[in-house]
């Protein structure tokens, strides 16, 4: 009776070491799924590349914490509207529900919100990078600023008080090539011009824009009709005793298609033709790229 007893014993005993064993090894495979998240992160301004770098997920959900947009891609990219510190937080989850979560702070470059308004006033250019200027004091025209975002090229001239503007040769390089359109001789290592504009900026009068139609880069234009109506201009405004400024812009339309980048240089001239300045002084025409 004692050895039958003692045998149900010994069998219950290695039963439950076996089950021990079996709970030891679910709770090792649990261990070794479950989810952890992780992710690093690039940027390139405001644009962001997520690199996912979370185990044992098969979904994943991104919060980019700037209260607009979600994901639920493996790898995402995004760009902000907001600059900052932000908390970014992606939440990984395996097969079997099981959820891992992790949130880190990013801070994104702060974006410029720039509304240029053609009125004479200079405030809104506050934000803008000075695009090109002379340093040798010379000349009338001393700096400008090109900011094209929106349907316009929009240009803000900042000189001495020879700055008039009565009478401007403004050459316009549209394609982003400097080896094509017309090549003018004061900008010898960078011009390309396929618009001119010549007139008076200040009074909005008999000005016009000319495609350019020579060959070779030599000289050669067609008036555009009716075209000098089309750019906009504040009146010269008096900044102090020595600096002159005014703002214009011209509808993007104006000038056809767009390459990657807008060059524009200026010869400034007196209501009687005579020279006053070229501006800029470098052999490249003031450039920004779109």
């Amino acid at each position: 009776m004692k050895k039958i007893k003692l045998t149900k014993f010994i069998t219950m005993l290695a039963a439950l070491l076996l089950l021990a064993a079996c709970s030891s090894d679910n709770a090792s495979s649990d261990s070794a799924s479950k989810p952890v998240a992780d992710f690093s992160f690039t940027n390139d301004g405001s644009t962001f590349t997520f690199t996912n770098l979370s185990t044992n997920g098969t979904k994943y959900r991104w919060d980019f914490g700037d209260l607009y947009y979600t994901s639920a891609e493996k790898d995402p990219v995004y760009t902000y509207k907001i600059g900052g510190e932000i908390r970014v937080s992606l939440t990984v989850t395996n097969e079997a529900g099981e959820e891992s979560f992790i949130t880190k702070v990013i801070t994104a470059p702060r974006i410029i919100i720039i509304d240029i308004k053609i009125d004479g006033k200079f405030k809104d250019w506050d934000d803008v990078a000075v695009t090109d200027q002379n340093t040798s004091g010379n000349g009338s025209i001393q700096k400008i600023k090109i900011w094209a975002g929106g349907p316009n090229i929009n240009v803000y001239l900042e000189g001495n008080k020879k700055m008039l503007m009565e009478l401007v040769d403004m050459y316009i390089n549209t394609d982003g090539n400097t080896q094509t359109g017309f090549l003018h001789g004061n900008w010898s290592e960078g011009s390309g011009a396929e618009f001119l504009f010549e007139g008076p900026v200040v009074s909005n009068g008999w000005g016009a824009f000319y495609n350019y139609t020579g060959t070779n880069g030599a000289w050669g234009w067609t008036p555009i009709a009716g075209s000098g109506s089309s750019i906009t201009v504040s009146s010269l405004v008096s900044l102090s005793d020595t600096t002159n400024a005014i703002e214009f812009s011209i509808p993007k339309s104006q000038l056809g298609t767009l390459g990657s980048s807008i060059g524009i240089a200026i010869t400034e001239m007196t209501s009687g033709w005579a020279a006053v300045a070229n501006f800029p002084e470098a052999p490249k025409f003031s450039t920004l790229k779109l």
